[in-house]
This record gives C-alpha cells, structure tokens and sequence, in this order.
C-alpha cells in the first residue's frame, strides 16, 4: 500500500467536523497485516506488473530505486479516486497518496501517506469549516456521492 493506515472512508465526514474521530476511523496497517494475517507488508507504490513473469516494480516508501519483487497472486486492489472535478480524482474523502498525484494536488504541503500527515488535513480543514461557522456562514450540501457521504 502506498500509505500506512488503512481509513474508513463512509465515516470521514464527521471527522472533518470532530477531528478525534479520525482515531476510530483509522488503523496502522503493518501490525494487521503482519501480525494478525501473518503476511507482508509493503509500504510503497507498485509501479509496473508483468504477469507473465509474476513480478511487480515496486518504489519502497524508504527507497529511492525502484525494486522488483515476485508474487504467486497477485490482487490488484487500487480502491478510487472519485473527485470529478479534480484531474487526479482528488477530493476530501481519500487521502492524496499516489507520487505522481501528490505534487498537483490541492494541498501538496500534507504527506497523507503518513497518518499524521491525513490528522493535519482533517485539522485544517476543521479550523476553516469553524472559520466558517464564526462568522455564521451559510454552505451548501450537495447530495450523496458515490460512498454515499455529502460532498
């Protein structure tokens, strides 16, 4: 994975308002995954596969060379990016990770691979919604989206 938490999306919205939820949103994965599942876990970004070969290029988040490594199976389980808007599919709701994606984001100052770094944007964006609410701000709330939490 190319982030080391795994994060409930459908529950961040309250986050953004109640910043402490993100704690029983979020888990580290290295713990789960090796300790509980009894596999390994690799931090990083998969770059390339070539099935007939079953390898995977991979850049290790304490890397700076690219590495490949081999598979039995392989599960390619990429999750979305469904901001519309956005040319990376970037939106509030999932954390910017992908190395590529991370520079023309929003807010490339917020490394979101890291779990602190997702914590100081739930915090930013809540001290700008209680901005708003300061000043008795009218916001709209438009519809469900596609995990079914307003935009």
């Amino acid at each position: 994975d190319a982030k080391e938490f795994f994060e409930y999306t459908p529950g961040v919205l309250r986050a953004y308002v109640k910043p402490k939820h993100l704690d029983a949103l979020t888990f580290t994965l290295y713990p789960v995954i090796e300790g509980r599942m009894g596999c390994k876990f690799i931090w990083g970004e998969v770059t390339g596969l070539n099935g007939t070969d079953r390898t995977a290029s991979i850049k290790p988040m304490f890397g700076d060379a690219e590495e490949v490594i081999d598979f039995d199976y392989c599960v390619i389980a990429a999750g979305c990016n469904f901001g519309v808007f956005h040319k990376w599919g970037e939106s509030l709701w999932f954390p910017t990770i992908h190395a590529k994606a991370r520079p023309e984001g929003s807010w490339p100052h917020l490394d979101e691979r890291f779990l602190e770094g997702r914590r100081r944007h739930i915090l930013e964006e809540y001290t700008a919604i209680e901005g708003l609410n300061e000043k008795s701000a009218k916001i709209l709330v438009v519809g469900a989206g596609f995990i079914g939490v307003e935009w």
